[in-house]
């Protein structure tokens, strides 16, 4: 059996390895991170690692996909691709030595919320038998609470008799006893599962205050960076829904360790968790197959609220704490859209209101207390930094904000590190300056004029025209067609709502920018580039994290909870794909406006 060492920084790994296995899949069964944006088919050449035999480069077997995705002197070097290298023989892999963090909007409106929570908490001090009352403890705390049908778990049943002569406090939800415990303290958890990203926010839910958030990139990624990619992985391997289950739920449990450990808060004491997010992520999360969703006509499993407890799912914290999925609306507008329109109030509002969410999927409603309209736009990943050349997430070192004037290029990176990439904020605002300064053209081609003013950042990379940031960063002429799909997609679902609706770019009166890319661009290089339409440019509000924000309200507000569930059923979702116009649409918002 071929063993590989591998080397990640400060660790070294031995691992067993089957014969004939990808290093990818070898990799991904022993929890080892590299990024594979195409789920491993070999398209993106994102999954470079370098590998030696007895301490030389590894030269064999190299595929006709790695000829086209990595330059001569990378194959010198011993640079391959994860999924297209074939284990044979004992080998040494160096893993990229970089901090695999995530940045994201933790903004909310406010960390205090008003509290209304379905979990209650009272103190209890049972009446001492005697000898002519001889009822059961529990018959004296049924009668004590006032609830003649109540449940208690097993776990709150065997603490009762520590607790028979003196004071306690019980831990009710919907009748049921589901712990019994000396102190006061309940926490809840909100937890927003995007396809790129994850964020848990650790809730005190007496005082109705976040204590602090945490954020990941979701470990699902290295099966693919956009849900089809991640459920092709699913039908593809015979277990691969528990995979992706494992992955995501394991990163759920490490975010709970660091966040009670910030606050010396006993995992034991959270007792609800409430669970947004994309429909696949949702599935995945609940060990669901999602095939459906990705095959015509586009069905989920389950779209209502679905409710579970935490040890049905290993999460670790209270085995009896309650965990709630909340709401969908379709197969691609998931419970964090839902959670967004709770946030924004736009269902309440006289205003016609537009909330895009953009991240790794291109989701938008329009409306307001009348009427709600949803789509969600095949955007793909793009503006998460995938299937650019020099694309990578918005983590330490990405070039995140750029500016291009008078033959000049500047820019900045995320915690100022030692630049690794471009991210998508950064790829927006690169081609928004490059549309200013005729870099390139309405149609998204390099223009030769400004080959001159530009002399030296234009270079020939693999044949192909790029456009120089740094010595190793660059834009190519597919990177700028590939943020022309994502922003046609996104501008050609906003006129199909607006077609559908009957109603004009001009009536709209604010335009929420949520998700993790959407809280980050620049909204002048939005409009620059025709994501946004023009009209709406003074319009343009960033919204913060709505969904974290609208899964915390349902999570401290039973009330709030139900009317997650009304703005649900309120949604009239658009299928794009089946919009008569659509293709037309897309067309049309592929050319950049003049400037």
């Amino acid at each position: 059996m071929p063993k590989i060492t591998v080397y990640t920084g400060k660790k070294v790994l031995q691992i067993d390895a089957k014969e004939g296995s990808s290093l990818l899949d070898i990799l991904a069964e022993n929890s080892l991170y590299v990024e594979a944006p195409c789920g491993g088919k070999g398209i993106c050449g994102k999954c470079k690692v370098a590998v030696k035999k007895d301490g030389k480069p590894y030269l064999e077997n190299v595929t006709k996909e790695e000829k086209r995705l990595l330059t001569s002197d990378e194959l010198q070097k011993g640079i391959r691709l994860c999924c297209n290298l074939k284990v044979f023989e004992s080998l040494e892999v160096f893993l990229p030595h970089s901090k695999i963090g995530a940045k994201i909007l933790s903004d909310l409106y406010t960390n205090e919320f008003e509290v209304k929570s379905d979990i209650i908490i009272k103190k209890v001090v049972l009446e001492k038998p005697t000898l002519e009352d001889q009822r059961s403890y529990f018959s004296r705390l049924k009668s004590l609470l006032g609830i003649g049908d109540l449940k208690i778990s097993n776990s709150a049943l065997r603490k009762l008799t520590n607790y028979k002569d003196k004071e306690f406090f019980t831990v009710l939800y919907n009748g049921e006893v589901i712990d019994i415990k000396q102190t006061s303290d309940v926490f809840g958890l909100a937890v927003d599962i995007g396809t790129t990203t994850v964020v848990c926010y650790l809730v005190d839910l007496l005082k109705g205050k976040v204590l602090d958030f945490y954020s990941f990139v979701n470990p699902q990624k290295k099966f693919g960076a956009d849900v089809i990619s991640r459920i092709d992985f699913a039908k593809a391997k015979e277990d691969g829904v528990f995979v992706l289950q494992k992955e995501i739920i394991k990163g759920i449990n490490e975010a709970i360790e660091i966040l009670t450990g910030r606050f010396s808060i006993s995992k034991n004491e959270i007792y609800k968790a409430v669970f947004v997010g994309n429909p696949t992520m949702l599935h995945f999360l609940l060990g669901i197959d999602p095939l459906t969703i990705a095959t015509s006509p586009f069905v989920p499993v389950f779209a209502d609220k679905i409710e579970a407890r935490a040890q049905d799912l290993e999460l670790e914290i209270n085995k009896n704490a309650v965990v709630k999925v909340l709401d969908s609306v379709s197969a691609y507008v998931g419970a964090d859209i839902v959670a967004g329109i709770l946030s924004t109030k736009m269902h309440k509002s006289e205003k016609i209101c537009l909330l895009l969410d953009l991240g790794t999927n291109g989701e938008m409603v329009l409306g307001n207390k009348q009427f709600m309209v949803a789509a969600s736009a095949a955007a793909g990943p793009a503006f998460e930094g995938v299937n650019i050349a020099c694309g990578m997430n918005a983590s330490s070192g990405a070039i995140d904000s750029i500016k291009i004037k008078d033959g000049k290029v500047e820019f900045t990176t995320i915690e100022n590190g030692q630049p690794k990439g471009i991210c998508g904020s950064g790829i927006v605002l690169a081609v928004a300056y490059m549309l200013e300064e005729g870099i390139i053209d309405e149609t998204g081609r390099f223009c030769e004029d400004a080959k001159e003013s530009y002399k030296h950042n234009f270079e020939q990379v693999n044949g192909q025209t790029a456009f120089f940031i740094t010595d190793s960063i660059y834009i190519t002429q597919k990177d700028i067609r590939e943020i022309q799909l994502a922003k046609a997609a996104i501008c050609a679902g906003i006129r199909a709502m607006l077609k559908q609706s009957g109603i004009s770019e001009d009536d709209i009166e604010n335009v929420f920018l949520a998700g993790g890319f959407g809280n980050y661009i620049n909204p002048w290089a939005a409009v620059r580039i025709g994501l946004i339409p023009q009209r709406l440019k003074d319009k343009i509000k960033p919204a913060g994290n709505t969904a974290g924000n609208g899964a915390i309200l349902a999570l401290l507000s039973s009330k709030l909870e139900k009317e997650f569930e009304e703005i649900k059923n309120g949604v009239r979702y658009i299928e794009l794909s089946s919009f008569p116009e659509f293709n037309e649409l897309f067309v049309e918002c592929m050319v950049f406006e003049q400037g």
